[in-house]
């Protein structure tokens, strides 16, 4: 199926003057890291879509996923929810460079790596516990939760500190080229340094700074540059 939708999406395109921006949807808050992350795959795919902007458990996401969580890729009649199922779909259904490591099965393996452990962990402490305490404060008095950031920031160095090491001397995470990885962490990392524990932590980590400075170069970056304000500022 996955094959025929590929020869449907490259007639569409040569058909339809707005190409497969007329059959391919994404359906999320723009602020959100994971939509970003597919927003920034279909752009690295030159795929063009349509942005649904929509917030989690609305009534029109949950009918998409029962779950109500963003992102959301509808390709015609085809419909995917969670993120890495939806780049998968993504990286083989349309034409364009691999979005996987492309030197075997363990550069391959290794891309499944870091992206299980920023599902995992880092997601959790830099965006749920750090990121969004800032963008919708719940502490008292409508301000962020001190102590919630608090025990997330050393969890957070302690990330850094083993992405740092996974660089190394490379731009990317796995290899010498962009894989999946990179774009699961870097709209991540882009919003941990906007607050000031975050940019702090970034500080000390220059292989992280050296391949978040390359992700950001990249059009597919530039691109899905989302509008993130603090809660009332």
């Amino acid at each position: 199926m996955g094959g025929w939708q590929s020869v449907f999406n490259r007639l569409s395109d040569y058909l339809d003057p707005e190409g497969s921006a007329a059959t391919v949807t994404v359906i999320g808050d723009p602020r959100s890291s994971y939509c970003r992350t597919v927003r920034m795959a279909l752009e690295e795919k030159g795929v063009a879509y349509t942005l649904w902007p929509d917030a989690p458990h609305s009534a029109a996401v949950l009918e998409h996923n029962p779950f109500g969580r963003i992102p959301i890729l509808c390709d015609g009649p085809i419909e995917f929810y969670e993120t890495r199922a939806i780049v998968g779909y993504i990286d083989a259904a349309f034409d364009g460079p691999s979005l996987l490591a492309q030197w075997g099965p363990t550069a391959h393996a290794r891309c499944e790596q870091w992206i299980s452990l920023i599902n995992c962990h880092a997601y959790d402490a830099m965006v749920k516990r750090y990121v969004l305490q800032y963008v919708f404060p719940k502490g008292e008095g409508g301000q962020p939760d001190r102590a919630v950031i608090d025990a997330a920031v050393p969890e957070i160095d302690s990330h850094l500190a083993v992405f740092d090491a996974a660089y190394g001397d490379r731009d990317y995470l796995v290899g010498t080229s962009l894989s999946m990885a990179d774009l699961f962490l870097a709209p991540i990392l882009a919003a941990v340094g906007r607050f000031a524990e975050g940019a702090a932590l970034l500080e000390k980590r220059p292989n992280v700074r050296r391949g978040q400075r390359v992700m950001r170069e990249r059009p597919s970056f530039i691109a899905t540059q989302p509008v993130l304000e603090r809660s009332g500022a």
